[in-house]
């Protein structure tokens, strides 16, 4: 006989009504680890982790060559595209003492002679909306702050010996300053040359060459001498390598007061100013504003200096006095260059007294030597100098405001950029 057993419909009832609590409280369970799960991630991310800021990183890559003395490290000149995302802040990279500047995207070519670090720059690119940095140096005299594209500049002073004695040459002393700088050029550039000559322990770091008129007395004050120099015969040369952006045939081009010279690959290339050191007739010291240079002058227009064979002159509308004293931008020897490929480069610059002032400029003549409109300014990152921004670099008392004269260059003037 079979045992038949059935749940009451009570027991059933309550069995049912407990099924049901377990499910709402399961659900509730559940919502309560989500909303709690929420809490925690909102706290923890919003809340106590925020909005990153953006990061400021810098990169020194390794030296292509090792150099006889220290030289400052050249930064690796790389941008970065902006982020899509508005929750997370870009990290940026810059050089060593630029600002921080909103950068467009750049195609910037590997050097294929250099070890895969260092970067080139390419012809073209200019400053708008780049800034006026990538590299510390700067305008007149340049700056104390090493580490960027620059080239590094060493003063001599030539009325005293290294240790502070007289040399016997007081200055104005033209002819005996451009005597002692020959005899530097005669004895190819070495240093030595000038060990004599009391050095100041101060470098500055420049980035181009751009000043007007300013008084003899801001060249010791920026090389931190001014207690030990008198303001006339002096010299300071600046030393480096920098990187050719694009292949082809250049001439440097430059006005000077007082003396300008420029050796590229081991080779003078550019002889400007109101003295010329090399001279006229050869082997004589003469100044460009003497009868001797009036004929030099006309020499050069004529294309019969035999000193300087292939130079000529540029005048611009916004120099007068250097068209009407020395012919205007002087145009220098042409040499070639391979794109990504490193020179050397020393640039001297020299005055006797009372004012100096100084524009180089680079032109590429791979195509034709037509006068361009506006010259390139020869120049190691994107410096942009101006009235404005020399006016922010030169101690006012310094600057002659009567000359009224700065030239006027490509604003598109490609990067010749310095390294170690």
């Amino acid at each position: 006989m079979a045992l038949h057993i059935q749940m009451s419909e009570e027991a059933e009832a309550e069995l049912r009504k407990a099924a049901t609590r377990n499910k709402l409280s399961s659900t509730a369970a559940g919502l309560l680890f989500l909303v709690l799960g929420g809490l925690i991630l909102f706290f923890t991310v919003i809340l106590i982790a925020g909005p990153s800021d953006p990061e400021f990183m810098t990169y020194t890559p390794p030296a292509e060559d090792a150099p006889p003395t220290p030289q400052p490290t050249t930064q690796d000149l790389t941008s970065k595209p902006a982020s899509s995302s508005h929750d997370v802040a870009p990290s940026v990279i810059v050089a060593v003492g630029a600002a921080p500047v909103q950068m467009a995207q750049v195609d910037v070519p590997v050097d294929d002679s250099s070890d895969g670090t260092g970067l080139e720059l390419g012809v073209g690119l200019g400053t708008g909306g780049l800034g006026t940095g990538l590299g510390s140096g700067g305008n007149g005299l340049g700056d104390g702050k090493g580490g960027g594209s620059a080239l590094e500049g060493t003063f001599y002073d030539f009325k005293q010996t290294r240790q502070g004695s007289p040399t016997g040459i007081s200055g104005p002393a033209q002819m005996k300053c451009m005597e002692i700088i020959y005899d530097f050029m005669k004895n190819n550039w070495n240093p030595g040359a000038l060990s004599k000559y009391y050095q100041s322990p101060t470098k500055l770091y420049i980035s181009n060459f751009y000043a007007p008129q300013v008084k003899s007395e801001y060249a010791p004050e920026a090389f931190n001498c001014a207690d030990k120099v008198q303001p006339a015969d002096w010299c300071a040369i600046y030393r480096g390598k920098v990187k050719a952006p694009k292949s082809g045939t250049f001439r440097f081009m430059s006005v000077c007061d007082e003396t300008m010279l420029v050796r590229f690959n081991n080779q003078l290339v550019l002889e400007s100013g109101y003295r010329i050191p090399s001279g006229f007739p050869e082997g004589k010291i003469q100044g460009n504003d003497s009868a001797e240079g009036k004929l030099y002058k006309q020499a050069i227009r004529d294309g019969k200096q035999k000193n300087h064979p292939g130079y000529e002159y540029f005048e611009y509308k916004e120099l007068p006095t250097y068209n009407r004293e020395v012919g205007g931008l002087t145009c220098g020897t042409p040499f070639k260059v391979e794109e990504g490929k490193s020179y050397p480069i020393e640039i001297l610059i020299s005055d006797t007294g009372g004012a100096f002032g100084f524009f180089l400029c680079i032109q590429d003549i791979t195509n034709g030597k037509e006068k361009p409109a506006k010259p390139d300014l020869f120049r190691t990152n994107f410096s942009a100098p101006n009235k404005e921004v020399i006016k922010q670099t030169i101690p006012a008392q310094y600057i002659k405001e009567s000359s009224g004269e700065y030239l006027e260059y490509n604003e598109d003037s490609p990067i010749w950029v310095a390294v170690p």
